[in-house]
């Protein structure tokens, strides 16, 4: 029973790290790049945003640290700020070429 429950956690944790387009919670076309947006439960029960941006169909990478935080306490909240962050990101990315 036992190691029927870490496989099944193991397997939540890839897919939860796996996100594809079609199931993005928000998308979001912004300066020519396209934003999508997840938001995750962590197991504090808080909210973690998970943000993609594409170009033209490709996933772009904007290279910048993994956050120790923040945290939200809604859904609502986590998928806002992962909007903002995105647009923030693409703002760098293209005012700095």
């Amino acid at each position: 029973m036992r190691r029927a429950f870490f496989a099944s956690l193991s397997q939540i944790r890839q897919e939860a790290t796996v996100a594809h387009q079609q199931d993005a919670q928000v998308r979001d076309p912004y300066r020519g790049h396209e934003i999508f947006v997840w938001a995750r439960p962590n197991e504090r029960g808080a909210w973690r945003d998970e943000v993609q941006v594409y170009v033209n169909g490709a996933r772009i990478e904007l290279v910048v640290p993994e956050a120790a935080g923040p945290e939200w306490l809604t859904e609502v909240e986590a998928l806002r700020a992962g909007l903002e962050r995105g647009r923030y990101l693409i703002d760098k990315r293209v005012d700095d070429d």
